[in-house]
């Protein structure tokens, strides 16, 4: 039975032949549908690819009249729900690498919906990244409002913080992509075995919750990556920076299970912005197993997890985050544990508080 075949079937004949007892004729027809399924279903991937190339040119080729037609196609697209394989936040990124704000103002200033909605808002926040001015973006965009409240975006400032400046980009072509990769430490020290035997005198209590747990796991869960761990710890005595290194080596977690006295175990004290920058790069792309979220969601993504990480209020606003990361004293380290495969993106990020009392730590491997 063809496609014509199929086509000539009667809505209602499943239910006769059931009726009738027609086990043979259900079954002939069944199969049929299950092969021009599996026909149609090829067909249409590959259409949404090639679709996909089509809208990745409009967005890559520099000058208003191309992003015009991409709003064209794109607005075509959506309206026969063909338009997820490049999605708002992927276009937003292509976009904002290759148009400048004036040939970008067809996108910005267009309103149509929520689909729009949530392209304007990835724009206006790759485009911040990328050190545009936002009071630019808007004063050309008529002020324009590009996120709405009820969205996540909507919570990250509108201008860049401190910490963020120094994001790293994807660089793509029409068919090609080079990754962002995920920033390393510039200058590990080894953890010594006396420091390593006092660090493990300091008892620690576990105070991760499901809240922070979730808060702080965004970057590699969003970029895709193999594995992740987190704990957050309370201390009996306050840690010092000098001691937090050995502490960290001794923590009860996955990542340093079975790390013994001899095995590697490197740290570097590092500044908030190079915190914000490796989340960026886990979630908005470094990672091997998928593309991650891109700029704008990345952008968000780090942003929360700082704040796990730093202990902020769950109802903090950007400021108060900021302020209080800005307190804690942050650190990186790799180990020679067997979770931590050492082999393309690994790292662990630790925050201390002013207090000493509270140890916050993200470990992420890109090899599962």
């Amino acid at each position: 039975m063809d496609a014509a075949e199929i086509d000539q079937v009667r809505w209602d004949a499943a239910e006769i032949w059931g009726q009738a007892g027609d086990a043979a004729r259900l079954t002939e027809f069944g199969e049929a549908l299950v092969q021009e399924r599996a026909v149609l279903h090829k067909r249409l991937r590959t259409f949404d690819h090639r679709l996909t190339q089509v809208l990745r040119a409009l967005a890559l080729t520099p000058g208003r009249q191309f992003v015009e037609q991409l709003l064209q196609v794109y607005r075509a697209a959506g309206a026969t729900d063909a338009g997820a394989p490049s999605g708002p936040r992927f276009l937003a990124s292509l976009l904002a690498e290759a148009q400048t704000l004036e040939d970008l103002l067809p996108v910005l200033s267009y309103d149509g919906g929520a689909l729009w909605d949530e392209l304007r808002a990835c724009l206006f926040h790759e485009l911040v990244l990328r050190g545009v001015d936002a009071e630019e973006i808007r004063r050309q965009s008529h002020n324009i409002h590009f996120c709405a409240p009820w969205g996540g975006l909507a919570w990250l400032p509108q201008e860049l913080a401190d910490m963020e400046h120094g994001a790293r980009f994807p660089s793509r072509g029409y068919n090609s992509a080079a990754g962002i990769g995920c920033p390393t430490m510039s200058s590990p020290v080894a953890l010594d075995a006396a420091a390593r035997r006092a660090g493990a005198g300091h008892p620690v209590t576990d105070a991760t919750t499901v809240r922070l747990a979730e808060a702080i796991t965004g970057p590699p869960e969003q970029g895709n990556w193999g594995a992740h761990d987190v704990g957050v710890f309370t201390t009996e005595r306050p840690v010092t920076p000098e001691e937090l290194p050995g502490v960290v080596a001794s923590l009860p977690m996955e990542c340093l299970a079975g790390l013994g006295a001899e095995d590697r175990f490197v740290f570097e004290p590092c500044s908030l912005g190079d915190v914000w920058r490796v989340l960026f790069a886990t979630a908005s792309g470094a990672g091997v197993y998928g593309p991650g979220v891109y700029g704008a969601y990345g952008r968000l993504s780090a942003w929360w997890s700082i704040a796990g990480l730093a202990g902020a209020r769950p109802d903090a606003g950007p400021a108060e985050v900021e302020q209080q990361a800005s307190a804690c004293t942050w650190l990186r380290f790799e180990a020679g544990s067997e979770w931590f495969h050492n082999e393309i993106n690994d790292y662990g990020i630790v925050a201390l508080a002013p207090d000493g009392r509270r140890i916050a730590v993200l470990a992420a491997t890109d090899t599962d």
